[in-house]
């Protein structure tokens, strides 16, 4: 697919006119222009260049993937908006999709805030996008969160479709130790003080921040402790490794990636990758020595720790992301439920999306069979694990 230039009549507010919108395969997501376009939006740690450039370089390949990166430019040349996209084949069937293969819990448009009003003021920009898009049979936005549907629909329009799952995330406050006590509840703090106490009395206990090379080859060792535990699993594949692994490498230094390593008397206990942006720490992944220290709870004690630190260091948001395991209510989380964009341009892709919808259905049924209800602020028998993140359907 070859790039795209696309005119059509300007919208103009005191800031910006919008006279251009161009499609292509490739974007330089490190370039200082993405760069300053992040900055002026709203910073979600899904679009931050590190994350995107690994993505797209690293994870879209491996899955047949190819990019699509929707761009537009004010008068002046100077980006505006980057809708980050893929274009894949499933079963036969053309799937427009955000970039996310299973490992964005967030999906947003990059929109220069200052830019917002001409955007949406813009008649003509929605149907201009659309028209230069290629063909496919599904066009699937998801996972978003409320506070952005409309910031999709300006640009792609389609249905907004409840996914039946929600975010769960805490509002933090220093000092930690207080907001503790005012946010659990006494059983759970009388749980997490009996098994901290009992860890911390059985040996030398160290959490480190991991950065560069030790962040990368740390991923691998949590892909390690992963391994068997969930059906499917993505970071046990090489390309979703190796994602992983270059996002905490490249973007460490950036503050992006928090990749944390439990240990005790020097043996490794547990391993975290977490992301943070702008005041907002997005925990994704663990991976926890069971077989040696599952009594200790080490996973419940881990999230308990990287919450103190992120707020001690005047962190805001501990945000545990999707999915609706209950230890995230122990944590003092509020659920805030996520949606999907869709539309089905073909008939192909309307029959399509009703075979896929039974296929969810079925699954999500088999799970909640296989998971046997489990309720209760101590039950540790996941210890607070989840799979991979939005791992909801193809």
């Amino acid at each position: 697919m070859s790039n795209l230039n696309l005119s059509f009549p300007s919208a103009t507010t005191d800031h910006i006119s919008l006279p251009t919108v161009q499609v292509g395969e490739t974007f330089d997501f490190l370039s200082a222009a993405y760069r300053r376009l992040f900055e002026a939006s709203r910073q979600d740690a899904f679009r931050n260049p590190v994350w995107l450039d690994s993505f797209y370089r690293h994870l879209a390949p491996s899955r047949g993937a190819a990019a699509v990166i929707v761009t537009g430019r004010s008068a002046a040349g100077e980006l505006v908006f980057v809708l980050p996209l893929i274009l894949r084949r499933i079963q036969g069937i053309t799937l427009l999709e955000t970039a996310d293969l299973g490992v964005g819990d967030y999906a947003s448009p990059v929109v220069d805030l200052s830019a917002q009003g001409a955007l949406e003021s813009h008649s003509d920009l929605r149907a201009e996008i659309l028209a230069a898009l290629p063909a496919h049979d599904i066009l699937r936005i998801r996972p978003i969160r409320s506070d952005v549907l409309e910031d999709w629909r300006v640009f792609l329009g389609g249905d907004v479709v409840p996914l039946g799952f929600s975010a769960h995330a805490a509002t933090l406050a220093a000092p930690y130790p207080d907001w503790r006590k005012r946010s659990f509840t006494k059983s759970f703090q009388k749980y997490l003080a009996r098994r901290k106490s009992r860890f911390l009395k059985s040996g030398d206990v160290v959490l480190e921040h991991l950065t560069g090379d030790a962040a990368a080859e740390a991923v691998y060792a949590l892909r390690d402790l992963r391994a068997g535990r969930f059906e499917g699993d993505p970071i046990q594949s090489d390309a979703v490794a190796d994602f992983y692994a270059a996002v905490a490498r490249n973007g460490a230094s950036e503050g992006l990636c928090r990749l944390y390593r439990l240990s005790h008397d020097g043996r490794s206990v547990a391993y975290t990758f977490s992301l943070t942006q702008a005041g907002r720490l997005h925990y994704l992944l663990i991976g926890c020595d069971y077989g040696a220290f599952s009594r200790h709870s080490p996973g419940l004690l881990l999230y308990d720790m990287m919450m103190e630190t992120f707020a001690e260091e005047g962190g805001r948001i501990f945000d545990f992301t999707i999915g609706d395991e209950a230890f995230k209510a122990d944590f003092a989380t509020v659920p805030t439920a996520m949606y999907a964009l869709l539309s089905r341009p073909t008939v192909r892709g309307r029959i399509a999306h009703g075979m896929f919808g039974v296929r969810e259905h079925a699954r999500r049924l088999y799970e909640n069979w296989r998971g046997g209800g489990r309720t209760g602020s101590t039950d540790t028998s996941g210890d607070g694990e989840r799979p991979n993140p939005a791992t909801q359907g193809s």
